[in-house]
């Protein structure tokens, strides 16, 4: 019964914290270079993943950009 109710209180106060919080909050204008200036290539030795030769060999075919 306990469980109920403070569920009931928390969905409750989502819902009030999801209509109030849109008017303190700013929109931003996102062009390209904002984008751009965000973005970051991610290679798997940053990431800091290794592949075995087998991994390699199964998902190489995958990687492999046709142009």
């Amino acid at each position: 019964m306990k469980m109920v109710k403070k569920m009931k209180k928390n969905s409750i106060l989502g819902a009030l914290a999801g209509r109030i919080l849109p008017f303190f909050t700013r929109s931003v204008k996102v062009d390209a270079e904002t984008l751009r200036r965000a973005d970051f290539t991610a290679s798997m030795q940053k990431v800091g993943l290794s592949f075995s030769e087998k991994i390699r060999d199964v998902f190489r075919c995958k990687w492999l950009k046709k142009k």
